[in-house]
């Protein structure tokens, strides 16, 4: 905290490193490009190139919206996988006790 200097201007800032300000089109490129390979190549097109995206360092903000699209496709191949169980046990169930 000692080291923080709060009378820095944003503007005095090297803006040479900066990566420019994304667009409405950049991101609904960046949301169309996997959906359409991932339609073509059955999904691991699409999962290898977020995958390509989120560990490039060309572009951070595109890494980090790769890494948030392969989060939530972790996590809802997860829930999907569990619903999935939770189903077929309670339909085994349900056709384990039925009498004919």
């Amino acid at each position: 905290m000692e080291n923080m200097d709060f009378n820095t201007d944003y503007h005095s800032q090297n803006t040479e490193s900066m990566v420019p300000e994304p667009s409405v089109k950049d991101f609904i490129g960046w949301l169309l490009i996997p959906t359409v390979l991932g339609f073509f190549t059955c999904g691991i097109g699409s999962l290898i190139l977020l995958i390509v995206w989120a560990f490039s360092n060309k572009n951070r903000v595109r890494g980090n919206f790769a890494k948030a699209q392969l989060l939530v496709m972790i996590i809802s191949f997860v829930l999907g996988l569990i619903l999935y169980v939770i189903c077929g046990t309670a339909l085994l169930a349900l056709v384990g006790t039925s009498s004919y």
